[in-house]
């Protein structure tokens, strides 16, 4: 079930449209689709190993080199953290942000946006998740889009692009603060990250509000999507950073 058929350089979205049968559609939309946030996650979770090596050093009153530094201000510019680098309540915002999402909240999230892969924006798009956008031409106009209204739905050049989106979109925007609390506390809990319970921090994804959470809570029982959090050590408790 979790072998990697696909590449994760060559992200093209298979034709799913053109897959009938059911349960066929899901395994190849799955299988494709979960190397990607394999590796998305693997990547926070060294961005997150990192920042806890340099609070270990800043704590030992080590000065930081110059492309340490560096790094640390574009991770902050990338997530959206504009605390005093270096300081307590830097890390703490830092570690509420750079965090995992389980991949089978992921995976449901996408086949519930996307139509499986057969949405006009996943096919025209490579969006997955429909994020949207507010600059004239940044992507798809929705048919039916109010006379007033601005956005498009975003168009990425990959796959992978889209899941990058999605991942900083949960881990930066104030929409999703609660996921990120639910996640800090699940930490603290000692707890494997749960994606059921992460999926309470959604609410403000969609209009459907707890029924949508309700939608992708089912999709991940009746998949077995959480088979694909299993092998993951990501999932199963925070990294661990001796500060001797």
């Amino acid at each position: 079930m979790l072998s990697a058929q696909f590449s994760i350089e060559s992200a093209v979205l298979p034709e799913m449209a053109a897959i009938s049968d059911v349960r066929e559609k899901k395994q190849t939309f799955f299988e494709f689709l979960y190397p990607i946030v394999a590796n998305m996650n693997q990547k926070v979770q060294a961005e997150r190993a990192w920042l806890k090596l340099m609070e270990a050093e800043i704590r030992r009153d080590t000065t930081l080199s110059l492309w340490q530094q560096s790094l640390l201000s574009e991770l902050a510019d990338y997530y959206k953290v504009d605390e005093e680098l270096g300081s307590a309540e830097f890390f703490r915002e830092m570690y509420l942000r750079v965090d995992v999402i389980p991949a089978s909240l992921v995976l449901a999230q996408a086949a519930n946006e996307s139509a499986w892969g057969t949405s006009r924006f996943a096919v025209e798009g490579n969006n997955l998740f429909g994020q949207w956008c507010f600059t004239k031409g940044c992507g798809l106009v929705p048919s039916g889009r109010d006379s007033d209204a601005k956005h498009e739905v975003k168009v990425f050049d990959s796959v992978s692009d889209s899941v990058a989106s999605y991942f900083r979109n949960l881990n930066t925007h104030h929409q999703y603060n609660m996921l990120r609390i639910i996640r800090a506390e699940i930490r603290l809990l000692k707890l494997p990250v749960d994606s059921t319970y992460l999926a309470w921090g959604l609410e403000g994804y969609s209009i459907r509000g707890e029924h949508y959470i309700r939608e992708l809570i089912d999709m991940i029982s009746h998949n077995k999507l959480q088979d694909y959090d299993m092998p993951a050590f990501y999932v199963k408790g925070d990294i661990q950073v001796a500060l001797d």
